[in-house]
Order: C-alpha cells, then structure tokens, then sequence
C-alpha cells in the first residue's frame, strides 16, 4: 500500500497511527513504547497492555501493530545502529491532539520506571539510571515478586491478552510454562507455540510442550453440556496410567524449576483437562496446586 488518507482496521492501530503522527520528526521505538504506556496508565486507556521487559514497559501487541502498519504503508521506519526511527506517512485532518510526556530517551525511561516501578523489575539498565537509595527501592520492589515455595499452577489464557497472561506469570514467579495443548495453535495474539515460546524465554520464563498430554481436538467438537464436559475429564483420567511418564515428566519440571504453570485454553480449570493433570499430579506427590 502507498502512502494515502485511509485508515487502519482496528480501533487501537487508528489511535496508534494518530499518536505517531502528533510526535513530529518520529520517534524511536523505544520512546514510543514509554510515551504510549504513561499515556495508557495516565489516561486509563484499554488500547495496549504492558510488562516489565528488558528496557522496562513493553507490549508486544504494539510492536506487532508497528509492523503491520508499516508493512501497510501508514509508517516509515529508518534503521540505524543505534535507534530505530518511525514516522507517520501520509497527510491527515488535525486531530484532538493527546497529551503526551516532553521527555524522551534515558529521562523518559527514569520517569516511567519512578512512577510505575513494577514495569522496571525485569529491566537490565536499571543500575545505569539509578543509584543509592533510590536504587534500592527498585531492587526491594522486584524482590517483592521473588517466590521460595515450589508450587504446581495451572493458567488458561482465555479472556487474556498476550501481556495479562505474562504478568500473570511474572507476578507468581513461575519460572516454567508448561503447555498441554495437542494443538498449540491460536488466532489471538501471541498464544501459537512459536510466538508464545518467544515471548516467555525473553521474559525469563521457560516453555516445554507436551502436546502428548493434550485431547485430541474432535472429542472436543460435540461438548454442550457441563455433563459433556465431566465424561470427557472422566475418560481421559483413565487414560493417565498410560501416561505415567509424561506426567513423571511434569514432576520432575516442578522439581528442578519449582514454580511452575500448566497451561491450556479454558478460563476455568474445570472446564478443561489440566485439572485432571493437576489432581493426578498433587495427589501422586502430595505437592501445592494453585489455579490462576
């Protein structure tokens, strides 16, 4: 697509490419993901969600929407070795204009980090920008989230988007995702197994899948009924015995990594087979099993 006066698909890209064009001369990546953050928590929008991430907030949903924006033709973007520069292409009516922070490059980052400290617990640069006391009290936020007792979650990712469902992990300090899909396949955002795997090792946290655990998708296609549901678990509890070492396997995750997260579709723990998983596995090995 060439430069023109459309405008993008969806509600949070047409915010996106109007709060690019308001920063006149472009702006690096790295900026824009800070000023769209303060924007977001100062404003309340519902647009994009963010993690603490290597340089502090981060949404992968955004950085995905700069590249279809660009790919479409809405943006410019000028690599360098130092920064990449993005631009709003195209001429528009003026717009309401946001209100967007002065700073930019290390004073942006101190601002976001000093007002929304959680989102710098995972940052590398931290000790670069800070020193002393203040300093300290990043590193006794980020201990607040550092967790001892070895425990067996299980998470469903429905409802969630990709950064919910990664602060959900970050906050519980799990540092393992199990996944016990058959298919790991999704059409939202950030859960198919090659996205999702990439986006938890960069997080820290590991990803194994075990598709071997999962039921096969059409015994899943006629369920209507919570009765449905209850003969389903109810036979594949049966099938466990022959799984024993797939779920030894589980085990033995839980031992070396000590927290973590058995992970499938469904919201609601009962409504899917992990709990099943989760029920075989805590009994066998009397250990603390936590929904999430």
């Amino acid at each position: 697509m060439s430069a023109n006066n459309t405008q993008p698909t969806y509600k949070r890209q047409r915010f996106l490419l109007a709060f690019i064009r308001q920063l006149q001369g472009g702006v690096t990546s790295t900026d824009l993901q800070k000023l769209v953050f303060l924007h977001t928590m100062s404003e309340n929008s519902d647009f994009y969600e963010f993690i603490p991430y290597k340089y502090g907030s981060y949404s992968f949903q955004l950085a995905e929407d700069l590249d279809i924006l660009h790919r479409d033709g809405y943006l410019s973007i000028e690599y360098a070795p130092e920064s990449t520069r993005i631009k709003a292409v195209g001429e528009y009516p003026q717009e309401t204009p946001f209100r967007i922070a002065t700073e930019r490059g290390n004073a942006l980052i101190r601002k976001a980090y000093r007002e929304y400290p959680y989102y710098a617990i995972n940052s590398e640069i931290t000790e670069r920008l800070f020193r002393g006391e203040e300093l300290e009290q990043f590193n006794n936020v980020k201990q607040t989230y550092a967790k001892t007792e070895q425990v067996l979650f299980t998470i469903g990712y429905e409802g969630k988007s990709i950064e919910a469902f990664i602060n959900t992990l970050i906050q519980n300090d799990i540092r393992l995702l199990c996944d016990v899909r058959k298919n790991p396949l999704s059409r939202k955002f950030g859960f198919s197994k090659g996205k999702l795997e990439h986006i938890t090792e960069t997080v820290g946290i590991k990803y194994v899948h075990i598709p071997d655990l999962g039921i096969e998708s059409d015994k899943r296609s006629s369920l209507e009924t919570v009765e449905d549901y209850k003969c389903l678990f109810s036979d594949y509890a049966e099938t466990l015995p022959n799984l024993k070492p797939l779920l030894e396997r589980v085990y033995s995750l839980l031992c070396t990594n000590v927290r973590i997260a058995l992970m499938c579709y469904e919201h609601e723990p009962e409504m899917c087979h992990r709990h099943v998983i989760r029920d075989y596995i805590a009994n066998a090995h009397a250990i603390r099993s936590v929904d999430l």
